[in-house]
C-alpha cells in the first residue's frame, strides 16, 4: 500500500477552511488532476454522500466513485474510494489561531497486483507526490482567496 503526507498552514479560521474543502464544488478548482466531482444522488456532504470523478495523472486518467466515511464538522474529513483505485484521502484541519489553519491530508492506495498493477503504481508514485502538494498549496491559495472574498461582503469590514 502506498502512502503520501503533506501539511501546510492555511490563513483562514478553522471553520472556513473546513467549509471549502467539504463544499464539493469547489474540489475541481483546487484539487490537481480533478475535472469533475459530481455527487451521485441527492446527499452532497455528510457521512454517506457519494461522488464520481476522473483523475488525471499524466497519461493515465483514473475515474473513480468516493464515498465521504468520516465527517466531523471543523476538525476531519476521509472519502474512500468505491469504484476504480483502491484509496481513502483524509483531510484534517487544525486551528493555530484565530485565522490560521493547518490543512493536512494523507492519501493511502493500493494498486492491483501483478504487470498492470505495478505499472499504475509507477505512474501513480511518479505524479501523485507532487499531485498533493500541488493540491495543497493551491488549496491554501483557493482558501484563503475566498475567505478575503467573504471578508468583503461582510459589512464591518
Amino acid at each position: 500500500m502506498g502512502r503520501v503526507e503533506h501539511s501546510g498552514i492555511g490563513e483562514a479560521p478553522v471553520d472556513f477552511a473546513f467549509d471549502y474543502v467539504a463544499d464539493y464544488r469547489t474540489v475541481p478548482k483546487w484539487m490537481f488532476g480533478v475535472r469533475h466531482f459530481t455527487p451521485v444522488g441527492a446527499q452532497t456532504s455528510g457521512v454517506g454522500a457519494v461522488f464520481d470523478t476522473a483523475v488525471h495523472l499524466g497519461p493515465t486518467t483514473l475515474k473513480l466513485r468516493a464515498e465521504i466515511i468520516e465527517w466531523e464538522d471543523g476538525a476531519k474529513l476521509s472519502l474512500h474510494a468505491i469504484k476504480g483505485i483502491e484509496g481513502t484521502v483524509r483531510w484534517s484541519f487544525e486551528a493555530v489561531g484565530e485565522r490560521s489553519t493547518k490543512i493536512g491530508v494523507v492519501v493511502d492506495y493500493r494498486v492491483p497486483g501483478g504487470l498492470a498493477g505495478r505499472a499504475l503504481d509507477k505512474i501513480i508514485q511518479a505524479f501523485v507526490g507532487p499531485a498533493i502538494r500541488h493540491t495543497e498549496n493551491s488549496l491554501r491559495e483557493q482558501v484563503l482567496a475566498a475567505y478575503r472574498e467573504s471578508l468583503d461582503r461582510t459589512p464591518e469590514h
